[in-house]
């Protein structure tokens, strides 16, 4: 339904943005190192890098789409993760000192990295590309990907190798994409079990009537999972004598363990934080993390967006240009001399934007928490919070303005 927006203007004041240090919540799908000393993550949608004891984090990638699943090679020397900088998942690798990123896997499916072989030659992962969920390897240096499992199992996951050549796997929806539901027991119930390519052999480990899932193991084959089996809640075990054996007893929910390479450290979610246990002690503390997350500052601040640009409206005394770049809302004047970022810690991405009739301010549409694109204002100068117009549970899209852009029309 079309719907009229009456536009107000406000009072501005003079931008001088500065650079911010917080601590993060949301952070999501960890690794760790083979050392057990550095812990690459999820935040925003990019990767970052944190010493293992906490601290400040270094953003690793700025893509566009999201990059999650991060894995470091056994020799320390490689990061495997999964981005969508073109719609779908795809697996990537870099250098784990930063630097350039090269795609490893171009299909429309779902490719979601898993863990890496232990000679670091070949990298695990999931993939949807025969309708249903199964294991795959790719060699570091690219080429087609080699389906594991064609003739057994379905909804194949979160692939492990172990040292003996054994591959470890998750199995059914109820750990790929139902692990959300809880006290699940039934004919899906996910167990630990392993298929060796070499001799044909498959065995199961666990057969508890619920939740045992998402092996991770170290170089000596140590195996960690997660179960619910304890109290209901999805904490960490291993295995004592071929038994499970629980580690943690926590009353929420913990995801994506994995463990270092020298078997010291397993980290993990919890809580939307990053938490690490010790092998050797048994302890678990919450890795505290901050985070640059704003990125502007009162100096002069070249931005590269040649061929990321995906909206633009010039101003209608043709001196100005506002433009969408990777969800963030930029203005420059109109040869591009001078770049400017305006909303420096958004609520959300950017989709589109137009100049109203005063030549200063701007109208966009942004996605708020609900996931939905909404309705903003703000100055392009103004240090002042962007005013949000529209408040729905469906997306407001489609801006256009009349002629003298004082009214505006969108799709809803």
């Amino acid at each position: 339904m079309n719907r009229i927006l009456s536009i107000l203007l406000c009072i501005f004041c003079i931008f001088d943005g500065s650079s911010q240090n917080n601590k993060i919540y949301f952070s999501s799908s960890p690794c760790i190192s083979p050392d057990g000393k550095t812990i690459v993550f999820t935040y925003e949608g990019d990767l970052w890098q944190v010493a293992a004891q906490g601290g400040m984090a270094m953003r690793l990638t700025a893509m566009e789409g999201d990059e999650s699943r991060a894995k470091f090679s056994p020799d320390g020397k490689w990061i495997a993760f999964t981005g969508s900088q073109y719609g779908n998942q795809d697996v990537y690798i870099m250098s784990s000192k930063g630097g350039d990123v090269r795609q490893l896997t171009y299909h429309e499916a779902s490719d979601q990295v898993d863990s890496w072989s232990w000679d670091s030659q070949k990298i695990y992962f999931t993939s949807s590309r025969f309708n249903r969920f199964s294991g795959y390897t790719i060699a570091v240096t690219g080429g087609t990907p080699i389906r594991l499992y064609d003739h057994y199992f379905h909804t194949v996951h979160n692939l492990a190798e172990h040292p003996n050549g054994e591959i470890f796997f998750s199995e059914t929806s109820e750990s790929k994409n139902q692990s959300y539901r809880k006290g699940y027991k039934g004919p899906y119930n996910p167990d630990i079990q392993s298929y060796n390519p070499s001799t044909g052999v498959f065995k199961k480990y666990t057969s508890y009537q619920g939740k045992d899932m998402w092996p991770t193991i170290d170089r000596a084959g140590n195996i960690y999972f997660v179960s619910d089996e304890k109290n209901g809640q999805y904490n960490l075990c291993t295995f004592d004598k071929g038994k499970p054996k629980y580690l943690t007893s926590f009353n929420t929910s913990i995801r994506n363990p994995m463990v270092s390479a020298d078997g010291q450290s397993v980290v993990f979610e919890k809580d939307f934080q990053i938490y690490l246990y010790n092998v050797k002690s048994g302890d678990t503390r919450n890795v505290l993390i901050e985070a640059n997350t704003l990125l502007t500052s009162g100096q002069d601040k070249d931005f590269d967006v040649k061929g990321k640009i995906t909206y633009f409206d010039v101003s209608e005394d043709g001196k100005k240009l506002s433009f969408v770049s990777r969800g963030e809302l930029f203005v420059s004047d109109i040869k591009g001399k001078f770049v400017k970022q305006i909303l420096t810690n958004p609520s959300g991405r950017v989709t589109e934007v137009k100049w109203m009739a005063d030549n200063k301010s701007l109208l966009f549409a942004q996605t708020t928490e609900n996931g939905y694109t909404n309705i903003f204002s703000i100055r392009a100068d103004s240090i002042e919070p962007e005013k949000q117009w529209t408040k729905e549970n469906q997306n407001n899209r489609e801006l256009s303005l009349n002629k003298d852009r004082t009214k505006a029309v969108f799709k809803r």
